[in-house]
């Protein structure tokens, strides 16, 4: 039986179907029916972000700038002496940087407890101050430790916290707070992280009273971080091989391998993300998993729920990585001669330490604003996109940035930058592909704009797809796009749209929209003409701040019209139309970049600002293109950024640095 949120298809997933993709349609109404559930869940009371700056009511400073704040309050004793104690056992001299002992040492310090209640044994603190720690743990350089207690903390301990029953919560958090580790198993070698053709299955054994679960071949469990030997892992599986619907398993994994009348295996994935982080290929025969560990929800649905933390804490790693990539560029660039002196003495090499310390502070910035308003009870739709998209993309540039300056050192097998590459390269890849995840973003923030706008005229396509029994026409029989092409091969098929076009109340709905939106619009244009110091909104952020949130505002702002204008032009070949919707994303994170930035930046101190001066500069050249004239002024802007953050370092007031030791360079030369 199909649930509420399988039977409502949306505007997006009609048009899949009516473009003949029935395949893509099923997987992603799957997707959005999960989405919707976990969002009821989450009991949200606020309209997106991101949603509210394209369409309006525009958001107040105090709400973009709230990251910030809850970020200067996330300081926490307890996290300090966590990274104190991992530090000290690192300066000891282990060459592995994720060691039992350091495993034990924390586990001590409830470190894996860190976000679970107090009541079930852990520290009992929030998010926010977890993130501050995530990014410190990998800013020194014990990033597989940052990993590993994200996995523990977000998709592991928040699932049960969720969706657990009282006897789950109180037999499993406690063994997860005292550093148990518990693994999220969806992807499969066989369908990979497609939730909706999940192979693995189980199967009720009334006899045993449990169920059976199997997983061999193609349907094991790959790719799975901090799945291990005496672990705990949530498996999702089928209810029923043959079943659509899915079920989630907490598995209490055997101490070793088992052949016998059932069957289990954990293997190495052998994958060089997260090397330093245990990552495993399961296998499940006939495995008894007792009645009451199946989890009281949709396994999908509870990834969907789970997905926003991770993707902070993903976040907050991306800003820990590209601060150690920062400081150790730095220390390089101020001791290595080059041609003409220090290196740190030439512009390039300049832009890429900012580079890395804009990254840094975007991530750190994307990742306490998600949180904030993710304990405010804000739907998170886009923002936890842009937060990972974001975060990840500028991971990896830092990282290129970084070993152009420092050149070959930064490729020897014992740097703490090799260590880190492979996982920054996975960073685009886990927790969604930041292409698809983009692609996602657009959807999300034009649904409800699609539904009651663009609906009318999307069936109307739609209808003329169809034939006398209401079945799909042949591919080479479809209508895409009215226009004089189409007319040409089908002048009375589109004669016959456009007429039900200009009678169909949703055109009608659609043009009321767009006039109101021109005449409001009005005032905005006039509005242009008055400098930025004049409007209260704008002035009260430091130095150029306001300037370049008043810019991202404003283009935030055309980002509707840019939708309709794609829904005009693409019509139901919008459903295809991959690259142009991937653009637009990818414009709308730059601009929301800068927003965010801007106003996280506001809070901190000067040489704070003037690193988001410069990355702002760097997105503002990002979006003209290469193009010389266009650009002049921008490039002029951003050389005179740069110079103000070298300022900052070599007078050593970049905070942002301050406290990452940098390792040492192999091959010294001094």
């Amino acid at each position: 039986m199909k649930s509420n949120s399988e039977r409502t298809a949306s505007a997006a997933t009609e048009a899949l179907a009516a473009a003949g993709d029935k395949a893509q349609a099923e997987d992603v109404a799957v997707l959005e029916g999960a989405a919707k559930a976990a969002d009821r869940k989450l009991n949200t009371v606020k309209k997106p972000l991101l949603q509210r700056m394209i369409y309006g009511p525009k958001p107040e400073l105090r709400e973009l700038s709230s990251g910030a704040e809850r970020y200067l309050l996330s300081a926490h004793d307890k996290s300090a002496h966590i990274l104190d104690q991992a530090l000290a056992l690192l300066q000891q001299g282990q060459e592995d940087t994720l060691s039992e002992s350091l495993r034990t040492s924390l586990a001590k310090e409830l470190a894996y407890g860190f976000t679970v209640p107090q009541a079930f044994g852990g520290l009992g603190l929030d998010y926010s101050q977890l993130a501050r720690l995530e990014e410190e743990l990998a800013a020194n350089g014990l990033g597989a430790m940052a990993v590993e207690l994200s996995g523990q903390l977000t998709i592991g301990s928040s699932a049960l916290l969720a969706y657990g029953s009282e006897a789950q919560q109180s037999r499993f958090l406690p063994q997860i707070a005292q550093g148990r580790l518990i693994a999220f198993a969806l992807t499969e070698v066989g369908v990979g992280v497609n939730a909706k053709r999940v192979q693995a299955w189980v199967e009720l054994d009334e006899q045993a009273q449990c169920w059976r679960l199997n997983a061999e071949g193609a349907q094991n469990k790959l790719y799975i971080t901090s799945a291990t030997h005496g672990g705990l892992a949530a498996i999702v599986a089928r209810k029923g091989q043959h079943s659509r619907e899915l079920g989630l398993f907490i598995v209490e994994l055997p101490e070793k391998d088992i052949d016998a009348d059932y069957g289990f295996s954990c293997v190495s994935s052998d994958t060089s993300a997260f090397a330093g982080n245990i990552n495993s290929r399961l296998g499940f025969r006939n495995f008894p998993i007792p009645l009451d560990q199946e989890i009281p929800g949709n396994g999908v649905e509870v990834l969907f729920y789970c997905l926003r933390l991770g993707r902070c804490m993903l976040a907050a790693m991306s800003a820990g990585f590209q601060r150690m990539l920062a400081a150790d560029a730095i220390a390089y660039a101020k001791q290595r001669e080059g041609v003409g002196g220090l290196v740190i003495k030439h512009e390039l090499p300049r832009l890429g330490i900012v580079r890395m310390l804009g990254g840094a502070l975007l991530a750190q910035a994307l990742s306490h604003l998600a949180l904030a308003q993710d304990a405010d009870g804000v739907d998170l739709a886009g923002l936890r996109d842009i937060t990972k998209s974001a975060s990840a993309s500028r991971a990896l540039e830092s990282l290129i940035a970084c070993e152009r300056v420092i050149g070959g050192r930064s490729l020897d097998k014992h740097s703490r930058i090799t260590e880190a590459r492979p996982t920054l390269h996975a960073f685009g890849i886990v927790e969604g592909e930041d292409d698809l995840i983009r692609l996602g973003m657009v959807k999300d923030l034009t649904a409800p704009f699609t539904e009651k706008y663009l609906q009318g005229m999307l069936r109307v396509l739609q209808r003329i797809n169809l034939d006398k029994n209401g079945e799909l026409l042949p591919p080479q029989k479809r209508i895409y796009t009215l226009g004089p092409k189409s007319f040409w091969r089908h002048p009375l098929k589109v004669l016959k749209a456009v007429l039900k076009l200009t009678i169909n109340k949703g055109t009608w709905i659609l043009l009321g929209w767009i006039l109101i939106n021109i005449l409001n619009g009005l005032p905005g244009l006039l509005g242009r003409l008055v400098p930025t110091v004049l409007l209260p909104r704008y002035r009260s952020l430091p130095g150029k701040l306001g300037l370049y949130l008043r810019f991202s505002e404003r283009e935030l702002r055309k980002s509707r019209w840019h939708y309709l204008c794609f829904n005009v032009l693409y019509q139901l070949e919008l459903t295809r139309a991959q690259l142009p919707l991937q653009r637009f994303g990818k414009r709308i994170e730059l601009l929301m970049s800068m927003a965010v930035i801007c106003c996280h930046a506001s809070k901190l101190d000067q040489s704070v600002q003037h690193i988001a001066e410069a990355q702002c500069e760097l997105i503002k050249l990002e979006l003209k293109g290469v193009g010389f004239f266009g650009s002049y002024k921008t490039v002029k802007n951003l050389r005179q950024s740069v110079e103000r953050v070298i300022r900052d370092i070599q007078s050593d007031s970049c905070t942002l640095v301050k406290g990452v030791e940098p390792q040492a360079h192999a091959h010294s030369w001094q």
